[in-house]
Parts: C-alpha cells; structure tokens; sequence
C-alpha cells in the first residue's frame, strides 16, 4: 500500500512538472498578428534567410547574442516578418519573437511601422513565468511603443522592470528590441 502511494504521489510530481512546464497560450499567433496588423486587409509572410554575415551583423547589433539571457542556442536559419498590406502599400510589420524566461520560454508579438521600424504595438503571446505576469499587461509593453533599432532597451534606464520578475522583463525588452534590429537589417538598411 505505501509503495503505490509513493508511485503515486511520485506520478503526480512527474505530471505535475511536466504540466507547468508548458506554456500557457495567452493568444493565438494569428490573432497576435492581425492585432500587430491594424488596418491590414491582407497579410504577407516574408521570410528572410539568415547567412552567416546576416547573423554576425545582427548579433553584433544585439551585443553578441540572440537571447535575452546570453545562452548559447543554436542560429535560426530563417527570420518570419508579417507584412500588412492595404491597396498595394505595407500598413505594418508583425515580428513574432521568443526569449526565455525563468520557467520557460515566452512568445512575444511586435508590431512595427513600416517606413520607420518603430515599435507599434507589442503582446505576450505564451508564458509560463509565476512572477512576471505583469509582463503581459498592455501597461507594461505601451513603454516600447516608438522605439526603434537604435534604442537601448535598458531595463532600469529607458525599460522600467517589473519587481521580482527581473528575468521576463529582460526578455520582454530583448524581444522588441531585436524585432526592431531585424527590421531595421533585413529591410531599411538595404
């Protein structure tokens, strides 16, 4: 009898953690996108190829790393942009990012202008973060709303943090800032 309620109990443990490590859905992709796309009847998705001088510039750029936390991940191969269109002109920019947070990864969706490659609009689309809930809270992501590759996304100087949740705010400001990079090299650069 105690030898079942141990393999139980350990089931429940197993299940559990692999439970809470999945993310939660806050949004679907396709609707982050048509909220980043306001105004768009239709939408594009462009993808650009990721050579290795692509990825150098764009580390560079980022100070050296593609992730919030300076892990090591393997390069993408490719970089997803959402085009909107409206009568033959680009309405918008839709970039969807992920960064990891302290109990997994969080997907972002960032708007951008098209002509500028300010930051628009920004959304939490999955998370699985305890304390850096308020992450998600438009309040929260209205701070990077008109900053563009060259800002510094500085959490404490131009990104106020989110206290206890340290680690989400910096992918938060990681995520847009390099959607604003990869705009900024794949398309108003050239």
């Amino acid at each position: 009898m105690r030898k079942s309620m141990i393999a139980a109990a350990s089931l429940m443990m197993v299940v559990g953690g692999v439970m809470s490590a999945r993310a939660e859905r806050l949004m679907s992709d396709q609707k982050a996108i048509k909220e980043m796309l306001p105004g768009a009847v239709t939408t594009d998705k462009v993808v650009k190829q990721a050579s290795a001088e692509d990825l150098a510039a764009i580390k560079k750029e980022l100070g050296g790393t593609l992730t919030a936390n300076g892990h090591k991940e393997p390069d993408p191969k490719e970089f997803d942009f959402y085009i909107g269109m409206k009568d033959g002109k680009k309405t918008g920019v839709a970039v969807m990012e992920h960064q990891p947070g302290k109990w997994g990864m969080i997907g972002f969706a960032i708007g951008l202008d098209a002509a500028t490659g300010k930051i628009t609009n920004m959304a939490v689309t999955t998370m699985n973060e305890k304390r850096g809930r308020p992450i998600s809270l438009r309040s929260f992501l209205k701070q990077f709303f008109g900053k563009d590759s060259k800002a510094p996304f500085e959490v404490g100087k131009d990104v106020d943090a989110v206290a206890g949740a340290t680690i989400s705010t910096n992918a938060a400001a990681f995520a847009a800032r390099e959607a604003a990079v990869l705009y900024q090299h794949y398309y108003l650069s050239k």
